[in-house]
């Protein structure tokens, strides 16, 4: 049985410095998917998300990264922020910033971003097309709109 304890959730401060030289303290908010999880359907994320299960489905997290460990598989579309991939993933990827490929990456699909990173042994096989990720993260932030409007937080 796997729980929660071992993957709770994680707050990582950042140092972000002001316009005027003050720096902030950002906190940053991450989520495992840990190794022993097998989800299917629609993962939304309104922060960071780290995969090391199975995700059948889509991934959908426009203002923040998402990372594939090396143990894990998706199959679908991942679209987020940035996207880094260290295992398999059959599908498309669109990112509004960079999609990184890791050395033990394999990928089979789409790729779509401004800026791609491909390292020595990461295996591709697909289209790159990074005109078509402004629209899908368009598409991926209307679609999310009505799921942080109604956020319990924010009442």
């Amino acid at each position: 049985m796997v729980t929660a304890d071992r993957y709770p959730t994680l707050t990582v401060k950042s140092s972000a410095p002001r316009q005027d030289g003050v720096s902030l303290s950002v906190p940053h908010v991450v989520t495992a998917v840990g190794p022993g999880l097998v989800v299917k359907g629609h993962v939304t994320a309104v922060e960071h998300l780290i995969v090391e299960g199975e995700i059948e489905g889509t991934i959908v997290a426009p203002d923040h990264g998402v990372a594939i460990s090396g143990s894990a598989r998706v199959r679908g579309e991942v679209c987020a922020r940035t996207i880094t991939v260290l295992g398999r993933v059959d599908g498309s990827l669109t990112a509004s910033a960079l999609i990184e490929l890791r050395a033990t990456a394999v990928v089979t699909g789409r790729l779509a971003a401004p800026h791609l990173s491909m390292e020595e042994g990461a295996r591709f096989q697909g289209r790159v097309d990074p005109a078509k990720a402004d629209a899908t993260l368009a598409v991926a932030r209307h679609r999310l709109a009505p799921i942080t409007a109604t956020d319990p937080a924010d009442t």
